[in-house]
């Protein structure tokens, strides 16, 4: 017996779908993808499921269903979405059960051609095509395509939804409340949805959880932070799950970051272990944007523009005075995206620090002396995360702490870099030649600071449709009967990816490939300071829309 190849077209797209398929069977276990070479490959399918016959191509990311776990070995029961019910809707709205999308869309022209093996020629009885082929096929990973499902898993008429949003304030939390309400209520008839306040301390008193409808959600999607309020930690994941029972709560949507997505995956662990039909799905959200593998999170492009208008005032601010000198501090604690997205798009920056880049002091003070001399100004934009490891080794910070959730709380770098840099760009001016200086001026250093402004703000128009569509996707999701999930955009299309495969990691700036960081570099003329190439093959590096490279937060 033949395979008979699967060609791949890399489109933007990076949908593979393949209607005609009879059988889609995958073994009863696999490996966990490296994740742009981070951690170990583990086995995580322990069950058969129907997935893609090409199984030596493809490898999705399963997610759990919760008729995993509650059909007893009897059928499950399944329900029309009463989507399909409507007059005039095509039946090429809703997703076929073998849609994935590509985890990569740069492939290798060659990787499908092999001098010693051809999958045109191999022999299904002869073993492996995977192992015989040299491995090819490893790397192709893929992931369940969100949308709505033609069968649903919940009887609408029974159902009752939770929404809890957890952790720091970013643009477009309401949003998301207003958008898993309006979905709920319009494309499925589930008209109970409870607001759970002030994150998931919340879930400890039921008579404070808030009813959601229409007319309370209305106008949310313009209003900045989250009008259920937010915490961190007071996580409980029994009391949480014991909540949800008492109160008949069936599907609970997660609005929250990193430390959230954790307590989620405890939940539904917990509901898995107890054979519960509750649907959890999480929507990530942070505007730091590091959350492994999306393209980007909600929230993010909202706060790239706040932080480019900031950049704008130091830059006015700079060019209004003798060798002046604007310096923008940005959020950005593990992953400096902000900073990275808004000095590009800004084409003021001569500087963009962030935390993925230890730096010195004498060559950055060299850059910027040799830009004020030329410009008579420069402008340089800091991440918070910055520059961290360089205060501990000159003695400027203080003992580690921690907030609730668990975030190391960061020593103040704009300060202490403003005192750093003028102090010493001072000192060159004091020497400099006659011409460069001819009035003995010294720096004039505006400090900008706009920190919570960038989130504490509505979303643009951007990141609203973007909150739609992840919102939509989530209750599709939930109502397919998946959990332990979180949405979100990989290579421009919303998918639905396991919890457990991007809890305790992150998305940071890719500094060893080809992408936006060399823009930086090049663009600012700043030094590199990155002297160390990535050991690993291209094709066992996983790289996001947003310039970004997955790390291990646990090794």
């Amino acid at each position: 017996m033949k395979f008979s190849p699967l060609a791949l077209v890399a489109a933007s797209a990076a949908t593979l779908s393949s209607s005609s398929a009879s059988a889609f069977v995958v073994p009863t276990t696999r490996h966990q993808p490296a994740l742009g070479g981070v951690g170990r490959h583990q086995d995580i399918l322990t069950t058969p499921t129907t997935l893609f016959e090409s199984q030596e191509l493809w490898r999705v990311e399963r997610v759990d269903q919760i008729s995993d776990w509650m059909t007893n070995g009897s059928a499950p029961k399944s329900y029309p979405n009463p989507l399909s019910l409507q007059a005039n809707v095509p039946s090429s709205w809703f997703v076929e059960q073998n849609a994935a999308v590509a985890a990569k869309v740069d492939v290798d022209l060659q990787e499908t051609v092999d001098d010693s093996c051809s999958l045109d020629e191999y022999d299904e009885e002869a073993g492996d095509p995977m192992v015989e082929c040299g491995g090819r096929g490893l790397n192709s990973e893929a992931f369940i395509l969100a949308g709505p499902r033609k069968e649903i898993s919940f009887d609408p008429k029974e159902c009752k939804a939770a929404i809890v949003t957890c952790g720091g304030l970013c643009p477009g939390l309401n949003s998301v409340i207003r958008e898993v309400v309006m979905c709920l209520r319009r494309q499925y008839g589930v008209t109970e949805t409870l607001g759970i306040p002030a994150g998931y301390r919340g879930f400890k008193d039921p008579s404070a959880w808030r009813e959601l409808d229409e007319k309370a959600v209305a106008n949310l999607h313009n209003i900045g932070g989250s009008t259920l309020g937010s915490s961190r930690g007071g996580h409980s994941t029994e009391a949480i799950v014991d909540s949800l029972v008492e109160q008949g709560v069936n599907l609970l949507f997660v609005v929250g970051g990193d430390g959230t997505v954790r307590g989620a995956a405890k939940i539904a662990d917990e509901v898995k272990k107890r054979g519960l039909a509750i649907a959890v799905a999480v929507v990530p959200k942070t505007i730091d944007n590091d959350v492994p593998l999306l393209d980007r999170t909600f929230g993010f492009e909202t706060a790239v523009e706040a932080a480019r208008k900031a950049i704008n005032v130091a830059e006015t601010e700079a060019e209004g005075f003798p060798f002046g000198l604007g310096v923008v501090k940005v959020m950005g604690r593990n992953s400096g995206f902000i900073a990275m997205h808004s000095a590009l798009g800004s084409g003021f920056a001569d500087l963009c620090l962030v935390p993925e880049v230890d730096f010195e002091l004498d060559p950055i003070v060299d850059h910027l002396y040799n830009r004020l001399i030329e410009n008579n100004k420069a402008v340089v934009v800091v991440a918070e995360g910055a520059g961290q490891k360089l205060m501990e080794e000159m003695g400027a910070n203080g003992e580690k702490v921690t907030d609730a959730s668990g975030n190391q709380l960061l020593d103040d770098i704009g300060p202490w870099l403003c005192q750093q840099m003028k102090k010493r760009i001072d000192a060159k001016l004091e020497v400099a030649q006659l011409e460069d200086n001819p009035h003995g001026d010294k720096v004039t250093l505006k400090y900008v600071d706009p920190s919570y402004m960038v989130r504490g703000i509505p979303p643009n128009t951007a990141d609203n449709l973007y909150c739609t569509q992840l919102a939509h996707n989530a209750v599709h999701g939930a109502m397919s009967g998946f959990s332990s999930f979180l949405v979100g955009s990989i290579n421009t299309r919303e998918c639905y990816i396991p919890i457990n495969l991007v809890a305790n990691k992150r998305n940071v700036i890719d500094v060893r490939h080809q992408g936006m960081w060399e823009y930086v570099v090049f663009a600012t003329g700043q030094p590199s300071f990155q002297t160390e190439e990535d050991p690993r093959d291209d094709k066992d590096v996983i790289t996001t829309a947003s310039g970004g490279i997955v790390l291990s937060t646990t090794e």
